[in-house]
């Protein structure tokens, strides 16, 4: 029997569970198993079309994420009798004798310590990643620029890491009726949460200086509170702004889908992302992107993109001041399409597969 075992106790989660939902349909056809252990809660993969697979049984734990049942589970018998265990994440048992596979979307822990609280989560990040690259035979990386971080800030060898890119939610809209404020007063969107790597102190400093000069408003969707850093020294900075800047908090596929479709752009001042989904998700909707040139956005975003320095607070005013050019933005709207589909679960899965078929074959 050829068995491998996949953690997808995450597969609800927002970031890396919708990785996780997405790439495993087209990914358990390709796979060389004669068995495929999940494990994962009860109940927590009711509906998934893929558990009809014969060759999948669910393994229950609960163990919450980054806590030391996590690392109880081999001697649980969670990897008993697996050729190949496979963490979508950085969270891999610190010990594991078999063969391992590990997903790393990014390093952030290790490149900026304080989007974690304290000093024990940070040493503890620090731990599992240099464990789980050290221990991994074989490293799947979210984009080129988390495949460079490993290499210079943890020596890993780049023979045993490939990238494999991710693609949209296969739900994801291609077309929705546009978000309209109530007022109708035009929108600049920004996506994601108040974290120091997010960058909002820039868009909100460059937004304060340019708010004269354009109409539009801007929007900040995602959740704004809770992450134990500095979010409540940029939310009393958005809100000197008054009316001009709205949050929405955590809100639904379905509403994000019409914001993008409803923005004048996407503004993403990102000091650090290991892929960059929602440029993706606003090209794909029509949404002009203006963008951090850091990190891995580049590679995703292209030459469909506006790039604006994100240490640098007149560059991003700059950008800012061009949502006005109708016809530039026609044009970014036209390349990003193109771009976005650029990126597909379909091959995601196939440059998965390519890794981890091989470390099937073989002894444990």
């Amino acid at each position: 029997m050829t068995r491998i075992a996949i953690d997808l106790r995450m597969y609800r989660h927002s970031g890396i569970g919708r990785y996780l939902r997405n790439l495993l349909p087209p990914l358990l056809p390709l796979l060389h198993a004669t068995s495929i252990r999940v494990i994962a809660p009860p109940n927590l993969l009711a509906g998934s079309p893929w558990l009809a697979d014969p060759r999948v049984e669910v393994w229950a734990s609960d163990a919450p994420i980054y806590s030391v049942s996590e690392q109880l589970l081999g001697l649980r018998g969670a990897y008993r009798d697996t050729q190949l265990l496979w963490i979508p994440h950085f969270n891999a048992p610190l010990v594991y004798p078999g063969k391992l596979a590990v997903t790393i979307h990014d390093i952030a822990p290790l490149a900026l310590p304080e989007i974690l609280g304290n000093a024990l989560k940070r040493s503890y990040a620090k731990l599992l990643i240099e464990r789980a690259t050290t221990q991994a035979a074989a490293i799947l990386s979210a984009s080129e620029f988390t495949s460079r971080e490993l290499q210079q800030r943890l020596n890993v060898d780049p023979a045993k890491i490939s990238v494999a890119y991710q693609g949209l939610d296969a739900s994801w809209q291609t077309h929705a009726t546009p978000h309209r404020e109530p007022d109708n007063i035009p929108y600049l969107l920004y996506v994601g949460n108040v974290k120091p790597n997010k960058n909002l102190k820039l868009l909100l400093e460059a937004f304060a200086q340019v708010q004269s000069c354009l109409p539009h408003r801007l929007v900040l969707a995602g959740r704004m509170r809770g992450f134990g850093t500095n979010d409540d020294a940029v939310l009393k900075q958005a809100e000197s702004l008054g009316p001009r800047v709205r949050f929405t908090d955590e809100i639904p596929d379905s509403e994000l889908i019409a914001l993008y479709a409803g923005a004048a752009a996407l503004v993403l001042p990102s000091l650090y992302e290991g892929f960059g989904l929602p440029i993706l998700e606003a090209m794909h909707l029509g949404c002009p992107v203006l963008c951090s040139n850091a990190a891995s956005l580049p590679e995703v975003a292209g030459d469909a993109a506006l790039f604006f320095d994100p240490h640098n607070a007149e560059s991003l005013i700059q950008c800012l001041l061009q949502v006005t050019d109708q016809p530039l933005m026609d044009t970014l709207t036209t390349a990003g399409r193109t771009q976005a589909a650029l990126f597909t679960y379909a091959q995601c899965a196939t440059q998965t597969a390519a890794v981890l078929n091989p470390l099937l074959q073989g002894p444990q």
